[in-house]
């Protein structure tokens, strides 16, 4: 200790405070530069970025995004993207003539999952993220999409916090991948139940890491489609339910579990 409070003097006497200040400032940009390096050495591949030259890969906390002073940041889960071929194979089990069906992720921070139900023949593909960071990276990628790409109709980002969005008419295709925990969840199931009860529409949930899935399970008005490890798929029942309960609250209070 007595040697390190030596070295401390040892280096105000020869650098003065201004030079030393400098040069803790240099040595700080130096090892952060360092370790930048080494994280982009040991991050994994990612070969769809690298096949379509966007910019989807990367982890992203909530903290380190625009969103962290918003009330609904408390609610919202890291940024990690979908593998695009779990999505690719979950859109394959739907068995559903997509043009008559609109696609919106939610919570669909740099866009590969827009990229990648893009190439189905959706009537559009919609993305919903509250993140502006995040929804601007998309709409850059959105934009690196061949303008012939056989597939969907329009494909759009939207600034928007999830509980939000006013969703489209007719029958639509939700993602969400953990974007968010149960009291956002709740508020976007009670208007995909109005969806469905009020209009008739069909409503299908893909939900990867399914954490929160009894939510949409306890609403009575979806059932179980398909389900692995790691996603599950639910489908509106073929009779709307007008008594249905979005989220019954003995439900709501298991779940309501840290994110």
């Amino acid at each position: 200790m007595a040697r390190r409070i030596a070295q401390l003097r040892y280096a105000v006497r020869r650098h003065r405070p201004g030079g030393l200040i400098r040069l803790i400032t240099h040595n700080a940009a130096y090892h952060i530069r360092r370790l930048a390096r080494q994280n982009r050495r040991s991050a994994p591949f990612d070969g769809f970025d690298q096949e379509h030259g966007t910019d989807t890969a990367g982890n992203r906390s909530i903290a380190s995004l625009d969103v962290i002073e918003l009330p609904e940041a408390q609610y919202a889960v890291h940024y990690e993207p979908s593998s695009a071929e779990g999505v690719r194979r979950a859109l394959g089990k739907l068995a559903i003539d997509a043009a008559g069906f609109t696609f919106v992720d939610f919570g669909s921070g740099k866009g590969r999952v827009l990229l990648v139900a893009a190439s189905f023949p959706f009537k559009e593909v919609i993305g919903v993220e509250f993140s502006r960071e995040l929804h601007e990276i998309a709409l850059s990628n959105i934009a690196r999409l061949p303008p012939d790409l056989p597939g969907s109709g329009k494909v759009n980002a939207i600034h928007c916090e999830a509980s939000a969005f006013e969703l489209p008419d007719g029958n639509l295709v939700c993602y969400f991948n953990n974007p968010f925990g149960p009291p956002v969840i709740a508020n976007v199931l009670k208007r995909l139940v109005a969806h469905h009860r009020d209009h008739g529409y069909r409503v299908i949930v893909i939900y990867a890491a399914p954490r929160h899935r009894g939510i949409f399970e306890d609403s009575v008005v979806f059932e179980i489609l398909d389900e692995t490890s790691d996603t599950v798929i639910l489908t509106t029942r073929r009779e709307p339910t007008r008594s249905a309960k979005a989220v019954p609250s003995h439900r709501r209070a298991r779940d309501a579990r840290a994110v």
